[in-house]
């Protein structure tokens, strides 16, 4: 990847976004009615003072990042890392295609179903080692983990962080609204991925062969010269001879070597601790599966989505509990937010304990716990860095809430191009937000009370809600602002020309997927 090119899209689009708020108008809405006032441009100490703001009110997620990095670097250290994915690409090395296919449907699913995003990128780096260690390129492993984030997102099923904040934000009371039409979207959407990603695969293992024939055969002469020892009279005589040979060429997989730079720990800088026999996975295994279950169990609000209350009881029960009048557990545990109601912090922490747990589990010391868990967080620097300075946009948003916005400007003037609900006007406008609000939350409790106010049927706010959760998700594949893409490109050292260049094709066929699911939609209510 060229040198800082994620650096130069990130400031180019900041310094567009400068310069709109000097010509666009801000404005707001209130209670679904929009005003407009006066320009609010960016000044130079804006420029100045965004950035530190962004990093101090988003700097969980680029935690989070260093956290993860950490972890394999631990796990790079007691060996078992490596022995994992060792195992796992010699079990698939006959069945690529498979493990493939069985990536992007992980992760789509996870994602459309649970809207977890950050707990999904722990798994980012075994699944791309393992992609890498069989032959693919970086831009498929990245697109079969991170880009299957974000296309389940797109077609969230019951995503809390998507379909739970529309049906609150839009007065939607069943979380199975519209839902066959979004497993339709998500199984459209993820079957074009696998064959866009399977059909690259297949052009970069073509071409590669097509080299190997193009290479010339070398043949190289060598002389040999053996003293051959007779019993003459007297004399030895020594025979040389002349013999060719040809070199042939030995291939070896070109991803071998580039798979180190998807990994957050690499092998070369993180010291493996030598052990006497080599440590079985199983417990690696079971903790990890574990872990990933609790916290995408935690991370979801079950409250919300399916009027669970049995994590809230739970929490009431240890935190009320009492022995002559002292609450000995909520003392002794300190603060803790329910299950269901976790968050990016809760994340960190668990991760930092299983960290740890791993190591001493395999025998690890402390201080050899502590450095690879440095050297494993320096090499996730990087996405980390990208992961919280793409969220620059949305931080000039949120800090100019009383004055406005230029987006509410321009989504107002989008929005009154027609009288009634537009599958096309809710889209562009959708679209255009996931530059400045990369969270869906944010976005949905910003236009709202727009789109209710505008629409006053109740039946076609499952629809919006799918609009804008489409689209926006669409963005979120594309645009800069993107924190998840942005953080993944930077992992795994793919420039953003690079991946436009490669992923435009699949982005016309999902907009256009989303567009007839979403008419077919109006047309049958």
């Amino acid at each position: 990847m060229k040198k800082n090119n994620l650096l130069k899209v990130l400031t180019i689009s900041f310094l567009i976004f400068v310069v709109l708020s000097w010509i666009i108008p801000a404005g707001m809405y209130a209670n679904g009615t929009f005003s407009s006032s006066e320009t609010a441009p960016i000044g130079l100490l804006d420029l100045a003072s965004m950035p530190i703001s962004t990093f101090t009110n988003f700097c969980g997620y680029g935690i989070l990042i260093l956290i993860i990095g950490g972890f394999y670097g631990v796990l790079e250290a007691t060996g078992v890392f490596k022995s994992m994915v060792s195992k796992l690409s010699h079990s698939f090395d006959k069945k690529k295609k498979t493990f493939m296919v069985m990536t992007i449907i992980v992760f789509a699913l996870l994602s459309s179903l649970t809207g977890s995003s950050y707990v999904l990128l722990i798994l980012v780096p075994l699944f791309a080692a393992v992609l890498l260690e069989l032959g693919y390129d970086k831009i498929s492993s990245f697109t079969a983990t991170i880009g299957s984030i974000l296309v389940g997102s797109m077609a969230s099923t019951y995503g809390f962080n998507v379909n739970g904040y529309i049906n609150y934000y839009m007065g939607i009371n069943d979380m199975n609204n519209q839902i066959v039409t979004k497993i339709i979207l998500l199984v459209l959407l993820t079957l074009l991925l696998i064959f866009f990603v399977l059909r690259h695969t297949k052009k970069v293992e073509a071409k590669a062969k097509t080299v190997e024939k193009k290479e010339p055969v070398k043949v190289v002469e060598t002389k040999t010269t053996k003293p051959e020892k007779k019993k003459t009279k007297g004399a030895t005589k020594t025979s040389s001879t002349k013999k060719k040979t040809t070199a042939k060429k030995t291939t070896t997989r070109k991803t071998n070597s580039k798979r180190k730079t998807a990994n957050f720990a690499k092998a070369d800088d993180v010291r493996v601790i030598p052990n006497k026999k080599e440590k079985s996975v199983w417990p690696f295994v079971i903790v990890f599966t574990l872990m990933i279950i609790f916290l995408l169990v935690a991370c979801y609000n079950w409250r919300y989505s399916f009027n669970v209350s049995i994590f809230e009881e739970m929490y009431e029960s240890i935190t009320t509990f009492t022995i002559q009048d002292y609450p000995i557990f909520n003392n002794l545990i300190g603060t803790f937010n329910p299950l269901g109601y976790w968050a990016v912090n809760e994340v960190c922490m668990v991760l930092l304990i299983i960290t740890f747990l791993i190591g001493w589990v395999y025998s690890v010391k402390l201080n050899d716990i502590v450095d690879a868990f440095g050297q494993g967080a320096k090499k996730a620097l990087k996405p980390a860095f990208y992961v919280v300075m793409a969220n620059l946009f949305m931080t000039v948003l949120l800090s100019n809430q009383d004055t406005g916005s230029i987006y509410f400007t321009i989504s107002n003037y989008i929005l009154e191009m027609t009288e009634d609900f537009n599958v096309f006007t809710a889209g562009i406008v959708s679209f255009i937000g996931g530059f400045f609000f990369n969270d869906m939350p944010y976005l949905i409790s910003s236009l709202s009370s727009a789109f209710t106010t505008k629409i006053t049927d109740s039946t076609l706010y499952p629809l919006i809600g799918l609009v804008m959760q489409s689209f926006h998700g669409l963005a979120m594949l594309l645009l800069p602002s993107s924190a998840i893409l942005l953080g993944g490109l930077a992992y795994f050292d793919v420039s953003y020309k690079e991946w436009f260049k490669y992923i435009w094709k699949y982005l016309v066929q999902i907009l256009v997927v989303a567009l007839i699911v979403c008419v077919i939609v109006v047309l049958f209510i």
